[in-house]
């Protein structure tokens, strides 16, 4: 038996290959000793990295909209907004607030 690859095809393009199991054990034994690269390494995704606003922080990690996290503070969205701003200070005291608030239980 000549042992060559086969190439399936899919409506004119070649969509799979059938290889002799002695080049795919090869090919997968190649594999398993190379070394991993940066690029296949997992890196965290940290809501924080990217939004710099503690408060917008917590709010999206608690799944809420900004109407909800209003109703739960008792405030306006508007005035949510505002502290969600880039240039709003963020008090400890305000973060603690939100950071309970984001906790309850709808």
């Amino acid at each position: 038996m000549t042992a060559r690859t086969q190439i399936i095809f899919d409506e004119g393009k070649p969509a799979f290959a059938v290889i002799p199991y002695d080049e795919y054990l090869a090919l997968t034994i190649n594999k398993a000793k190379k070394p991993k690269s940066k690029e296949d390494e997992l890196v965290p995704f940290v809501l924080g990295d990217y939004i710099k606003n503690p408060i917008r922080v917590a709010r999206v990690e608690a799944g809420l909209t900004q109407q909800e996290l209003a109703k739960r503070l008792d405030v306006t969205q508007g005035y949510v907004s505002k502290i969600e701003g880039r240039n709003f200070e963020v008090t400890p005291a305000l973060l603690e607030r939100v950071s309970k608030a984001a906790r309850q239980k709808k």
